[in-house]
């Protein structure tokens, strides 16, 4: 019988899924980000993916450049993952900073 994390793979990275895009924030377990990420199969977080339209573009190009700052290629499966969270709290801790909390 096949454990669930090989199944996992065989469903999704070996059936040809590249994205996977969230429905709820990091509903998967590390077992299995570590295998999107060997089948090299792109999470779009739901703090990404909730952006929608235009803003998604704009969540989308934030993210990227977050991640390439911190050092992860644009080509990696956990660029956009890493670098909306990345993103994101840069923007709470410069909302911060405005407001005098920091």
């Amino acid at each position: 019988m096949l454990g669930r994390s090989t199944m996992m793979k065989q469903n999704l990275g070996m059936k040809g899924c590249r994205i996977l895009v969230e429905g709820s924030n990091m509903p998967y377990t590390p077992e299995a980000v570590d295998i999107l990420k060997q089948a090299n199969v792109i999470i779009a977080p739901a703090m990404a993916a909730g952006a929608g339209g235009e803003a998604m573009k704009q969540t989308f190009n934030r993210a990227l450049k977050a991640a390439n700052d911190f050092g992860y290629q644009k080509e990696s499966p956990e660029a956009l993952l890493h670098g909306a969270v990345i993103s994101a709290l840069l923007a709470i801790a410069q909302a911060m900073t405005d407001q005098g909390c920091v």
